[in-house]
């Protein structure tokens, strides 16, 4: 997870330091528990070359917007972020961890990460349900490899995973 610029720029909360240094020290075992996933080839570049309305073009458009670049070996996690809706507050990067965690995703970061919101962010447990409801309720989506279908209409790809 990129630190938003908007935490870059203003003064955070306390608690919001903290849930960022404990991001930031699991991110090594993150991608060290990735080794062994391929980067994708396509580029940022090529994705904003990619045709309206297609998924690699929205994608584009969410990291343009955002100040974001893909990371490599978890360019997936952007991708949710475009198929599901959520923006980049730390509330909603929360919540992004929750909906894959409902679809069946089950590794140590996705659980520390969920350990960690439900006991910081009390006052958002019922989104947290929610986006984990939204997860549970898609067809198995939480493997897939979605480079192949970034040239497909993104309405296309979320009919595909049954989000509603």
């Amino acid at each position: 997870m990129s630190i938003p610029q908007t935490y870059t720029a203003t003064r955070v909360p306390l608690r919001e330091r903290i849930a960022l240094t404990i991001v930031a020290a699991m991110k090594p075992v993150y991608f060290l528990l990735r080794h062994n996933r391929t980067c994708w080839s396509t580029t940022q570049a090529a994705l904003s070359e990619m045709p309206e309305g297609t998924l690699g073009k929205d994608l584009s458009k969410f990291l343009q917007a955002n100040g974001l670049e893909l990371m490599p070996r978890a360019e997936f996690h952007d991708v949710y972020h475009v198929l599901f809706g959520f923006g980049t507050t730390m509330k909603e990067e929360t919540c992004i961890q929750f909906v894959p965690l409902g679809n069946g995703r089950r590794s140590i970061p996705y659980l520390v990460t969920v350990t960690i919101s439900i006991v910081f962010y009390p006052e958002n447990w019922e989104d947290f349900y929610k986006a984990y409801s939204i997860g549970r309720s898609a067809h198995k989506f939480h493997d897939w490899d979605f480079e192949p279908v970034l040239g497909m209409n993104t309405q296309e790809v979320r009919r595909r995973i049954g989000i509603k």
